[in-house]
């Protein structure tokens, strides 16, 4: 058992859970909970190192054995230092470090999805969640977004990155992708209302931040701007928010057709 906080598998893991620069020279990022440990056992993602609590192991070591199935080297910690790794005030007493799963989009995308400088985790997390629920196909992040990987990113998103590419990509490359598909911007009272918008064709829709709206460089290629309508005394809804309203309206005007 690891008691000592200075242990170099605790460091390690500390560093990956504070320093997006250490995930990425690594490839490997944090999850926690049994949660995202089932949906990484389902999806079959390679671990690398399992730490767990007593606990969970008198709890689920069923869970656990499988993760070591996978790749997967398991130590049990102490509860001090399960709480010196954890990114979370209530550990949930398992972890577990993995590979950055594939940033390859599929050919051929039908409905895809744009992070605009989306700086909040929790926002970010929650379109990640969102988007893995209609059914997008591929989520692509401009520069100035939070770190998808980031562990209050990948708590909110549950496991939708064991479901979805998500890439990291200049405005640049990111029309590449995007090229013959329609891309939308969403824009506080700029264009049609989202609902009468023609989402059957193959289309992006641009979530931009809260606090600047979306860039000059994806305005660009866009199509045009699409808007929710609101009450004059509400300036504008949460980046999450608006994405759920604007991506549930493309699922049920596609389910409809």
């Amino acid at each position: 058992m690891i008691t000592s906080t200075s242990n170099p598998r605790v460091q390690r893991v500390r560093t990956l859970q504070r320093k997006r620069q250490a995930r990425k020279r690594e490839g490997l990022f944090i999850i926690e909970g049994a949660r995202l440990a089932n949906e990484a056992v389902s999806y079959r993602s390679p671990a690398k190192l399992v730490l767990y609590t007593d606990a969970i192991k008198q709890g689920d070591p069923r869970l656990i054995e499988e993760l070591i199935n996978l790749g997967a080297e398991a130590e049990e910690v102490s509860e001090r230092v399960m709480k010196a790794c954890s990114d979370t005030e209530s550990p949930q007493g398992l972890l577990a470090v993995l590979p950055i799963p594939s940033t390859i989009p599929p050919d051929n995308l039908s409905l895809a999805l744009v992070a605009d400088r989306i700086s909040d985790p929790g926002n970010l997390g929650t379109i990640l969640r969102t988007a893995q629920a209609v059914g997008v196909e591929a989520v692509f992040l401009n520069p100035g977004t939070v770190d998808p990987f980031n562990p209050k990113v990948v708590r909110g998103a549950m496991g939708a990155h064991f479901h979805i590419p998500i890439i990291q990509e200049q405005t640049s490359e990111i029309e590449k992708h995007l090229h013959g598909m329609d891309v939308w911007v969403a824009e506080v009272g700029l264009g049609p209302p989202y609902y009468d918008v023609d989402w059957g064709k193959p289309c992006a829709i641009v979530i931009g931040s809260e606090a600047h709206g979306p860039g000059d460089e994806l305005r660009s290629i866009a199509k045009g701007s699409t808007h929710i309508p609101m009450h004059d005394s509400t300036e504008s809804l949460n980046a999450s928010v608006a994405a759920a309203v604007i991506l549930f309206e493309i699922a049920r005007m596609r389910g409809e057709e």
